[in-house]
This record gives structure tokens, sequence and C-alpha cells, in this order.
């Protein structure tokens, strides 16, 4: 049987400093919420959802709480529970107008997507699409980013959906909910002071303990903060192929192409050529962008990608934690189109080498070290960076300036785009009897990052959800044919090499029994 509650139930909880990280660092040029549109067969019935929905919400008790700033920004925010709490201010339902095409409907999403959450309501909202081509249902996740990450966030999916056609049956919490009684700003500005105190004390009185009884973690420590602060510098000054989607601040904007593939051609890949799942797939998407550069006429020759790759750093025992618990690595590989298998073996050379030096870890190590630096100078100087930035794609979309490849853009320095691929389920999921077709992840835009992907593995087939700016990449489905191009002429090599593979063996048998 089914816990009460699937996650952690607390009233009220401060943020941690990475969650806290996308509350500063969102703007409303780069809203910092993630999400997925799942495709759902026959038409979902809006009523029914609100029911099936309302059953599970005390099985994630954060999807209750809103956001609390403290004065004078003395800690992180706090979460609490909302006594405005409604589902009708978090699931909408849209009617799509008749005719329209897969892609008409799926730009309507975008444009909802697109728009930030309201951070007076729990920071969470479901959209309902009607009138779907093909007699298809639309649902539409926004979750900020400060509650979940990629890995987290597919844990709620498999709590609010089911895994069979018949709804499951969900124990019910022993009395119903009441939103606790909200904080006071005296009191909200006394356990802030108090919190920052303890954290202190606590903190300088651990370092010295530890100094003490295990002077070999602490010289591991230091050895990862070198490793890191090497490799933020590497990351600052590592000059990068110039893209028309990092020249200049993204608008609010957002469209998105997507791509579905069957995952055992993704395991019969890696079995022929060696590496990860992850590395085929940065394989695929690094050359896609290279021929779409080429394609435009950027100078590509000698030059760099470096992708930015999230990597989920949870223990054992926070498999069921919300919130981010996330490093990063950033593989690099060539900007010019090459062949795609050498491709594949230079960015697995690439990703074996990052794991072994020991980066994420460090770079994780480099993170928590944030926890000393005070929220009073995070939050000002985060906001007036975002403050700049959104003057900054104002600016842009007032004077309709669009990067070309002859011309002005910014230095191109850091990564240029993020990949985050996200372990799913490989079975169906279901609500309310109807089955999920198919499921497309979305990953945030902000400052002069107008492109990502995100990757994530259902029902036996691996999505590709491409985000973009319009306005520096309005041919989104351009970059998703010619990443379909280079997983199709894998796929074929992959066949080839089974197939001289399979004609030698019978050589060498034959040859052994001589």
């Amino acid at each position: 049987m089914a816990e009460t509650s699937a996650f952690p139930s607390l009233s009220s909880y401060r943020l941690s400093t990475q969650d806290a990280t996308f509350i500063y660092g969102e703007s409303q040029s780069g809203p910092l919420h993630i999400g997925s549109i799942g495709l759902f067969e026959g038409c979902l019935d809006f009523d029914a959802l609100l029911e099936h929905f309302d059953a599970r919400m005390h099985l994630v008790p954060r999807y209750r709480q809103r956001l609390i700033e403290v004065p004078l920004n003395l800690a992180h925010a706090m979460m609490e529970d909302d006594p405005e709490y409604s589902l009708d201010n978090h699931m909408h339902l849209h009617q799509l107008p008749d005719a329209l095409s897969e892609a008409e409907a799926v730009a309507e999403m975008m444009r909802v997507y697109q728009k930030p959450l309201d951070r007076k309501h729990p920071l969470w909202e479901l959209h309902t699409f009607h009138n779907l081509e093909g007699n298809r249902t639309a649902l539409l996740w926004k979750v900020h980013h400060s509650l979940v990450d990629g890995v987290s966030g597919m844990e709620l999916l498999n709590v609010m959906y089911d895994f069979r056609a018949e709804p499951a049956d969900i124990p019910q919490p022993p009395e119903p909910w009441v939103a606790a009684r909200p904080s006071s700003v005296i009191r909200r500005f006394a356990e802030a002071v108090r919190d920052q105190i303890q954290s202190t004390v606590s903190s300088t009185i651990n370092a010295a303990v530890e100094a003490v009884e295990d002077p070999a973690s602490v010289a591991e420590r230091a050895r990862q903060l070198g490793v890191a602060a090497r490799l933020m510098s590497e990351l600052a000054t590592r000059r990068i192929v110039a893209t028309p989607w990092n020249s200049t601040p993204v608008t609010q904007e957002r469209i998105v192409a997507w791509s579905r593939q069957p995952f055992a051609d993704f395991r019969a890949i890696r079995s022929a050529f060696g590496g990860s799942i992850n590395d085929v797939v940065l394989a695929i998407l690094t050359e896609g962008a290279a021929r779409y550069l080429e394609h435009h006429g950027y100078a590509v020759e000698g030059q760099q990608l470096c992708i930015g790759c999230p990597v989920n750093v949870r223990h054992k025992d926070e498999r069921s934690s919300l919130g981010n618990r996330v490093s990063m690595m950033f593989p690099t590989t060539p900007a010019a189109p090459m062949d795609i298998v050498e491709r594949l073996k230079l960015i697995t050379e690439e990703t074996e080498r990052i794991k072994a030096s020991g980066s994420a870890q460090a770079l994780e190590t480099m993170m928590r070290l944030s926890d000393v630096i005070p929220p009073s100078v995070i939050g000002p100087a985060a906001r007036a960076a975002t403050t700049l930035m959104d003057a900054a794609a104002r600016l842009a979309k007032w004077t309709d300036w669009k990067p070309r490849p002859d011309g002005f853009g910014l230095p191109a320095f850091g990564i240029n785009f993020v990949a985050t691929n996200v372990p799913g389920v490989q079975v169906p999921l279901y609500v309310n009897g109807h089955v999920c077709l198919d499921m497309v992840p979305l990953v945030p835009l902000g400052a002069t990052m107008g492109y990502g992907v995100a990757i994530i593995s259902y029902y036996r087939n691996l999505y590709f959800g491409m985000a973009a700016d319009p306005r520096v990449m309005p041919d989104v489905a351009l970059m998703k044919a010619f990443v379909d191009d280079a997983f199709a002429e894998l796929k074929r090599r992959c066949s080839e090499h089974s197939a001289e593979k399979a004609g030698a063996e019978p050589a060498l048998k034959s040859a052994s029994g001589r």
C-alpha cells in the first residue's frame, strides 16, 4: 500500500541554496520552470481530472505551499501552506480551434508554457488541451525549478499518474487538510536570524571537528575545490563556437520541436560502438548542431561546441526527495560536421575523462560552499543581474536585432546549450484510464541561452524536447531534422557493423576448425 505522503510533509521549510538559486536567477525573459507535454489517447474529462489530482494532492504537500520572502533577504525564502490554496488556481482547460495540426497545437501550448508562474500561489500549473488531432488530449505541466529537478520531477509524475488503466487505490489522509497558520513578518525575521546564526555556528564547529578527527577528508575537499576552481576558470575563458542562439539575450517567447526514437536502438548503438546511452544522445545532438551551423553559414572549422550536462548526485537515501540535487559536466566536441561514429568515440573519450577527473563531484563540493554566502548579498546582486537581462532582452526585441553569421554578437564563452537527460519509466502511464502515448520534456532557457534540449525515456522510447527562442532560432524544426538525420546515420552504421561482425564470426569458426 502506498504511503499517505509520497514526499516529506512539512507545513513550512526553507529553500536550500541550490533551490533558491532558481528563484534568484529567474527573470521575465527567462522564467525558470520545467515541464512536459503528455499526449493522451482520447478526450480526458476535465471534471474527472480535477477529482483525480485532488485525490492525490496530499501525497505531494509541496504542491499546496507558496513562496514566502524573508525580510531584508536575511535568509532564503520559505515555503508555507497557502491559505488560499485551490485547484482552480492551478488547473486550466483550453479548447483548441478546429483543424489545427499537431505542430500548430504545440505552438499554442508553448504560448501558455512561456509565461512565468504566479508567485502568489504554489509554483505549479497543469493545463489541459482538448480537440487535439487524432482524438487526443494534451496535459501541459509547469513546475518551478526551485521545487524539483528533472529526476524529482519525474518522481512527481509517477505519483500523480497511474501505472495501469484501472485507477490506483489511493489511501486517504486521516483528516482533511487545513492550511497551517501563516507566519508573521516578525516571526520570519526572527527565524531568519536564528537560522543564519545556527548555520554559521554549526559550520564552524563541524569544520573544526572534522579537521581534528578526519584531516584526510579536509584535504580531499580542498583538492576538489581546486579542481572545481580550475574547471570554472576554464569554462569562463574557453572560447566556443559562435552560434545564433548564444549571440543575444533571449526573450520570453518559446517554441519546441520534439522527436521520438526507440530506446532499443540506443542500446544497440551502445553495444556496437561503446560508450553510454547519454554519449549516444550527445553525439547526435552535437552533430545535429554542427550541421545546423554549417547550413546557416557559421564558421565552424577548428571551433568547439561545449554542452552543459546536469548530473544527478542524489544518494540512495535521497531518491524520494524533491528539490534539486544536481551537478554539471561540460563535454566539448568539434563544431564542424564529421563522421558520426568518430564523433561518438570522441564524446565517449571526453565523458570518460571528465568522470575520471571527478569534476562533477568537485563542482558539487563548490556549490555546497555557496551556503556560506549570505542571502542578503545574493538577493540584491541577482535582482540587479536579472533586471539588466530583462532590459537587454526588451531592447533586442524592440530593435528587432537578429544575429547573423557575419554580424556582431556577444563573445562566445562557456557553453552552447544544455542537454539534460532524465531517466523515466519504461511502462505506460495512465490518467483516468487514458494512456499517455507520448511525453515531450521541456527545459527552461534564459540569459544568452536561446536553445536547450531535454531528453526523457518513456515507454520504450527516448524523447527529445528541443526548445528555442524563435527570435534566434525560428527554424528549430530544422535542428530537429539534422538531429534525426544524425541518428538515422548512426543506426545505419550500427546495422552495418552488426552485419560485418556476424559475417566474420563464421569465417573465424571455419579457420579455427581447419
